[in-house]
């Protein structure tokens, strides 16, 4: 691996879109989820804890390779409405920003999060990363 392929801070572009990940609430992701967290039980919707879940896997899986050393800043959600158990989902990503204060590299990526099969927008994020250097 060459360091041209490694996803450092230069390699972020604010408004460019990385592409897109996709996701199926399945009943057994969904009880491994609960599994963990009991109480995250609405019935027939993917519990709110997973929203993270998803797309911070499709932050990471569509900017990488990583430097190893990064470090999640926060993160904040509009919910429109739930996933339904069942439901496919598609979570496209974008360099919103980046910055650099006090020598440290901060990247916040937008996302949206819609139903596969019918485009409603469900949810939108915005994740603060701190890259490694």
């Amino acid at each position: 691996m060459t360091d041209q392929t490694i996803f450092k801070y230069d390699r972020y572009e604010p408004g460019k879109s990385y592409g897109t990940r996709d996701f199926n609430v399945d009943e057994s992701t969904v009880a491994r989820w609960r599994g963990v967290y009991p109480n995250d039980d609405d019935a027939g919707v993917m519990p709110g804890g997973m929203l993270a879940m998803i797309v911070i896997d499709a932050v990471l899986t569509l900017n990488s390779p990583r430097p190893p050393g990064g470090v999640h800043g926060g993160q904040t959600f509009d919910v429109e409405r739930m996933p339904h158990i069942g439901e496919a989902l598609r979570t496209e990503v974008w360099c919103l920003d980046k910055e650099i204060k006090k020598e440290r590299k901060w990247v916040r990526m937008r996302s949206e999060t819609r139903s596969l099969d019918s485009g409603e927008l469900l949810f939108t994020g915005i994740m603060t990363t701190l890259v490694a250097q």
